[in-house]
């Protein structure tokens, strides 16, 4: 909802720069994945309030899945920028973990499958950008880049987890379309350390010889 214009009043043949982006989180998200193959078209989305310590706590997220490896997360809190993340971070990755897993189990999509699944594999080719507002913000570090409130993670984790767990319900074939993809990104993982158990085995055993 926020318009920025740039004037370069030096030179008036130059163009007025205009920034908008009236999906918010939605469109940043979009805008990270250009150039990748999205999982699904639309980013998912939801925001809600609960009451905290020092009071009202909002809390919003956008989110897609890619084909690529990489996990991209960007989070904030009162709009500044937290790099090292945070209780808010923190929350919202467990919940992730906890509800895919669920997920998963409920429906049983590994079938025989003996894969285990990490939070590390939910998150492969995610896409996300969080936002928490917060009355009496307590940042950590010190670059003050890292947020410490513990009743925010708290928060954070009980919304993603009712949302995301009632947004995979309605829309299954998105769910199925994630679960494959983290299935996949948990084979993958599992393959990769067995060929290096053989190759360290290999130059084991050809030192020893």
């Amino acid at each position: 909802g926020i318009n920025i214009n740039f004037t370069d009043e030096r030179d008036e043949s130059k163009e007025d720069i205009h920034f908008n982006y009236e999906g918010g989180l939605a469109s940043f998200v979009i805008y990270l994945n250009e150039g990748k193959g999205h999982l699904f078209e639309k980013p998912v989305l939801f925001q809600a309030v609960r009451e905290g310590i020092d009071g009202p706590v909002e809390f919003e997220v956008a989110m897609q899945w890619n084909d690529s490896y990489n996990e991209t997360v960007y989070s904030y809190v009162n709009n500044i920028a937290t790099k090292q993340g945070g209780t808010h971070l923190t929350g919202f990755s467990t919940a992730l973990t906890r509800v895919l897993n669920t997920y998963i189990k409920n429906n049983n999509i590994l079938k025989n499958q003996k894969v285990a699944i990490h939070g590390d594999d939910m998150r492969e080719g995610l896409t996300a950008v969080i936002s928490v507002k917060v009355p009496n913000p307590q940042f950590e570090g010190q670059t003050k880049q890292r947020l410490g409130n513990s009743d925010v993670g708290s928060i954070v984790q009980q919304i993603t987890g009712e949302e995301l767990t009632t947004f995979l319900d309605e829309n299954p074939a998105i769910a199925r379309s994630i679960a494959d993809k983290v299935i996949i990104a948990a084979q993958a993982r599992e393959a990769a350390k067995k060929a290096r158990e053989l190759t360290l085995r290999k130059t084991a055993m050809d030192s020893a010889r």
